[in-house]
């Protein structure tokens, strides 16, 4: 199912039916009939549209002289309207005062409105609402980033003017932190990861501000997820102090989206501590959001491991491991239990216990074994497996090593080298084919 809208003649669609009407930025002129609700509904597509995030833009300029909707404008929608004496939000009223305000004053123009299905509330009011030539910016900027004739880096430029502007003149914070997100996803498809962190960085900070509660419910995680994955994205390079920052915000996303109502679990996997021979224990809320997406959290499971919490990466990527089996992902579930069994062995050191040690042999020695049959149409996956099952191996010759079992480290060791073979030659036929 897609939930999509159309504006004059560029497409939009969302992934899903939620997240779009309540919540959106969606810029109207005040006219005698005011849109409170938009409600789309869901229809299937086969045509390629352009995939919007969970922040969606819609944006309609009505010339408040008429309360008719212009003809270039299309939405497949039900649009519930209400008329503006009857029970008109905060918002509403200090609009049309401002209105007023502009008649008396004989400047007569385009004013603007927020719609949202909440009452916003801000710490600070607005020094004004935006002008049209501001909100002219603003629309270009999101038909930058999200249009057909898309320019990521025009996007970047505009956004930066936008905010700068709703910055200066006090616009809801919520609405801010709606901006730092968007360019943080753009500079994510620049591949500037490093600028991309501060951007989510300010939208969290928004966000947790008075007036973030006004937010669309996706932005909180979706801001942590992007903050996450932009630390993910420099790999090694991640000091430790920003992967685990970054852990906390793919264990704040995963509790976002999780259906489990469980605050009051004290069982926090990051407080977990390596060398210690307890078991980590997940809340239900977590496991929950990993289901969900084990995507991520097999990417939780690799900045932790930058971050040093070996035991905490391998209780996680064992959970992703699962997830994946129960969606019938076999590639990428092994490929998880195999990550596995890597935290683990990097998690051994002289002081480990003889258990921990039989533990982590096991668990790549079982992983290695499920590499056994994996098939697929995805060559570039099967690779992966192959890599990861190479990377497997020589940790496993290093705890057999270790162990004093110098002949099957040698042949483990070996198996490695073949592996690795294996897996540059299906790199090879792929590229050339």
């Amino acid at each position: 199912m897609a939930a999509f809208i159309q504006l004059s003649s560029t497409t939009f669609t969302s992934s899903d039916s939620t997240g779009i009407g309540g919540g959106v930025l969606a810029w109207a002129s005040l006219s005698r009939s005011n849109i409170v609700g938009i409600n789309l509904r869901t229809s299937t597509s086969n045509s390629a549209k352009k995939r919007l995030p969970p922040l969606a833009m819609l944006f309609v300029d009505f010339d408040f002289t008429d309360s008719s909707t212009p003809s270039w404008v299309r939405i497949e929608s039900n649009v519930q309207t209400k008329s503006a004496v009857d029970n008109p939000s905060p918002l509403q009223m200090d609009v049309k005062h401002w209105l007023s305000q502009q008649q008396t004053s004989s400047v007569i123009g385009t004013s603007t409105q927020l719609l949202s299905t909440t009452t916003i509330t801000t710490a600070s009011a607005p020094t004004r609402p935006p002008t049209k030539e501001e909100i002219a910016l603003l629309q270009r900027a999101f038909a930058s980033f999200y249009g057909t004739d898309k320019d990521v880096s025009k996007a970047v430029e505009l956004l930066s003017e936008t905010i700068d502007t709703w910055e200066k003149t006090q616009q809801p914070g919520d609405e801010i932190a709606g901006l730092f997100r968007v360019r943080g996803d753009a500079f994510m498809e620049l591949r500037q990861p490093t600028e991309a962190e501060s951007d989510y960085g300010k939208a969290i900070r928004y966000l947790d501000e008075p007036g973030g509660e006004n937010a669309d419910p996706e932005e909180r995680p979706a801001s942590r997820l992007g903050r996450a994955r932009a630390v993910r994205t420099l790999g090694m390079a991640a000091s430790p102090s920003q992967a685990t920052q970054a852990s906390k915000d793919y264990e704040m996303y995963f509790g976002y989206i999780s259906r489990v109502d469980d605050e009051e679990d004290d069982n926090d996997v990051t407080n977990n501590k390596k060398g210690e021979g307890s078991t980590n224990v997940v809340s239900a809320a977590i496991v929950d959001g990993i289901q969900r997406n084990p995507y991520a959290a097999w990417e939780w499971g690799m900045v932790q491991r930058v971050a040093g919490q070996y035991a905490n990466a391998a209780e996680v990527h064992k959970l992703a491991a699962n997830a994946f089996k129960e969606i019938g992902d076999q590639p990428r579930s092994i490929i998880c239990h195999l990550d596995e069994g890597l935290d683990l062995a990097a998690g051994l050191d002289e002081g480990s216990k003889s258990g921990e040690v039989a533990k982590t042999k096991k668990t790549l020695e079982e992983a290695i074994d499920g590499t056994v049959g994996v098939d697929g149409r995805d060559v570039e996956l099967l690779q992966r497996v192959v890599a990861k099952e190479g990377e497997a191996r020589i940790a496993l010759s290093g705890v057999m090593w270790g162990s004093k079992e110098k002949a099957g480290a040698e042949s483990q060791f070996g198996e490695a080298c073949g592996k690795q073979c294996v897996a540059f030659c299906v790199l090879c036929v792929h590229d050339s084919s």
